[in-house]
């Protein structure tokens, strides 16, 4: 949702302000899930000791220890406003999607497509009654004069229908 200077929008509702602020939140947890996963992934003695002048001061277990209390809190701040955006509502196939470890944004771009392609189908379909319309009120005007007041015209056809010959 950033602009294309990189700025986040100003959200002007109070629903889309909670809207940004959970969004904020999930994002900065899956950072600190993934920092966490790194250095979890990467333990070395000297990050599980908590040193008076080191980044994981305070924090039992060191830089791993710091992760996991940062995404403890980052998760409780979620919880915390979760009750300010009850009325999103997320299509359950995306779930299954993202339980299954698929990519929600696979489920979205696939969604699209098929809606395109049904959209060209169905424009297709209209097309072809309209033509059928315009064939069929031609031929009528040709084999029933009188039905003329009754019928619409196209623009263009003054009076009479203009009969297209058939090979």
């Amino acid at each position: 949702m950033s602009t294309s200077n990189g700025h986040q929008p100003r959200p002007t509702q109070p629903k889309e302000r909670a809207t940004l602020a959970l969004e904020q939140k999930l994002e900065e947890a899956l950072q600190n899930l993934l920092e966490m996963g790194i250095c979890a992934s990467d333990v070395q003695e000297s990050a599980l000791e908590s040193w008076a002048d080191g980044a994981a001061n305070g924090y039992p277990g060191g830089l791993v220890g710091m992760k996991v209390a940062q995404t403890i809190e980052r998760l409780d701040q979620i919880y915390s406003i979760k009750d300010t955006v009850s009325d999103i509502l997320i299509p359950l196939e995306v779930v299954n999607n993202v339980d299954a470890g698929q990519n929600p944004h696979k489920y979205t771009r696939d969604f699209a497509e098929r809606v395109a392609g049904e959209n060209m189908y169905t424009n297709g379909m209209i097309s072809a009654v309209t033509d059928y319309r315009e064939l069929l009120n031609s031929e009528l005007l040709v084999a029933f004069p009188e039905l003329a007041p009754y019928l619409p015209q196209k623009e263009g056809m003054e009076g009479g229908a203009v009969r297209m010959d058939q090979s």
